[in-house]
């Protein structure tokens, strides 16, 4: 919920003064371009109202929450009394994204393939229901292609997508499958007995190792197959553990930094604004220069740049006033008790404030963890990419804790949780931790990492229950609510292990 909403209201519109033209997407998918005229936001009846409309349509929604980031609006909305809940991304308009023709086009080449491989595996299916479009009562993605069919007395369902799609909505594939799953057993009978996970080729690598610490409902089968869309033929990816996914010659945990090398400027930054914290991700030569979460300086072979967001300048003699001032103004603005919380400098990099928060504080969160140890940004490697544990501590009797943080609602923090377990518990059980520089003096326990997921109580998405019961019952992940006001200080307000 929102707790100002003039607050709001001001802040939405002076991010859509940005532009002249914009883009409204959803799942993916840019609706047609409209003008600043084309968009309104309202105050009505007590309710904050985000509007839209062209020649041929008109919609109207509550928002609910958003934020903004750079030159994108995240909104999420709601209407007809909560029932039908959407996330929209507000952006200027980009003439060379592709058209809404095309995209639609793509998915339903991709229905069709789908189709064809059901049928392929399974002769004789009988396909029941096959769909792409969104369903918001539901919780539905329009972006994923799913389907209901039988095969002899057996009811199976199957979710896809194809290989042009975001690399954040692949990895979003085994949850939308769990909620798709839930959603299609509440209208069958006899329920579904398999669920079939079709990942575009070669990008499968993620969702085989969620699998490995997965548990569904008793007597259902999960099955992932690798589709090449060309040749219209779908391969099955045997789930695999971290052995054989990770080549240790590429993916070493990287080594902690002993000491920082001196830096004249850092010092005088650092006695300017005690506040102000250093930030060395294991592994990589720069230094980050945060205040509150938010950076305001970098320093790579000795070099200082400053300035927020991607756009930085390299500090010589001329640019000290500047960046003292810069310190100085976002110390004041970035606070918990601001007089600007409006203003994006207190609202920009929120989880990293929170990290930072709990990293001052941690017994906050949980009086057994050890102040001494806890690790921010540590890499995990996540298939051809790397990924980021928010927070990597132990408690004092020497059990390691993955933190993932959350301030916003998302779908994917159990699964995105898992994963940073998953790599943890590969690294703690070869002795990886000792080895790097982690945790000296300290003893790590022999048992299986703790896994917090932490958000603001109210801000846990509708299906974190659903999707995080089908964590297996061997990961002791914990759902810690804490309050919404949590910039002025960690409140913990629920804990619950799932599975309890």
């Amino acid at each position: 919920m929102l707790a100002d909403l003039w607050l709001a209201k001001y802040e939405i519109e002076q991010f859509m003064c940005q532009a002249q033209q914009w883009r409204c997407v959803r799942d993916g998918v840019p609706l047609h371009p409209l003008g600043g005229s084309n968009l309104a936001v309202t105050l009505e009846f007590g309710k904050l109202i985000f509007s839209f409309w062209g020649d041929e349509f008109a919609e109207s929604w509550r928002i609910e929450n958003y934020q903004v980031q750079h030159d994108r609006l995240q909104l999420e909305l709601s209407r007809q009394m909560g029932r039908q809940r959407i996330d929209l991304e507000v952006r200027p308009q980009d003439d060379a994204e592709p058209l809404p023709t095309e995209i639609h086009e793509r998915r339903q080449h991709f229905q069709e393939v789908m189709c064809q491989i059901i049928t392929q595996k399974f002769p004789d299916a009988v396909i029941e229901r096959i769909a792409t479009q969104r369903d918001d009562a539901r919780q539905l993605s329009g972006i994923y292609t799913r389907a209901i069919f039988s095969h002899g007395r057996e009811r199976m369902v199957s979710i896809g997508m194809n290989s042009q799609e975001s690399r954040p909505d692949i990895d979003g594939l085994l949850t939308a499958a769990i909620i798709w799953f839930d959603r299609a057993s509440a209208c069958c009978d006899p329920k579904p007995s398999r669920l079939l996970l079709f990942a575009p080729a070669g990008q499968a690598t993620d969702l085989a190792r969620r699998l490995t610490a997965i548990n569904p409902e008793p007597d259902v089968k999960v099955e992932l197959y690798e589709v090449d869309e060309r040749a219209v033929e779908a391969s099955f990816v045997q789930p695999f553990d971290q052995g054989s996914l990770f080549d240790p010659s590429r993916h070493r945990l990287p080594r902690t930094r002993k000491s920082l090398a001196p830096n004249p400027i850092r010092d005088r930054l650092l006695k300017l604004c005690p506040e102000l914290m250093v930030y060395h991700r294991p592994g990589s030569s720069m230094e980050s220069l945060r205040l509150r979460g938010l950076e305001v300086a970098r320093i790579r072979g000795g070099k200082l740049r400053f300035g927020l967001g991607a756009k930085k300048q390299l500090l010589n003699g001329d640019h000290v006033t500047t960046l003292t001032d810069l310190v100085q103004e976002v110390a004041q603005i970035r606070c918990a008790d601001s007089e600007q919380k409006w203003h994006p400098y207190h609202r920009q990099q929120a989880e990293r404030w929170l990290e930072e928060i709990i990293r001052q504080d941690v017994r906050a969160l949980d009086v057994s963890l050890d102040p001494r140890y806890v690790y921010p940004q540590i890499p995990a490697h996540r298939d051809d990419e790397y990924g980021m544990v928010d927070l990597l501590a132990i408690t004092e009797g020497g059990r390691l804790v993955i933190i993932e943080l959350k301030v916003a609602e998302d779908a994917e923090l159990p699964m995105q949780g898992l994963d940073y377990w998953l790599k943890g518990e590969w690294h703690r059980q070869r002795g990886d931790f000792h080895r790097r520089g982690y945790f000296r003096d300290m003893e790590i326990a022999d048992e299986p990492a703790l896994l917090f997921l932490v958000s603001p109580l109210l801000r846990f998405h509708r299906t974190f229950d659903l999707v995080a019961s089908w964590i297996d019952q061997r990961v002791p992940a914990y759902k810690v609510g804490i309050n919404h006001h949590w910039r002025q200080g960690i409140k913990v307000l629920f804990k619950e292990r799932i599975h309890g």
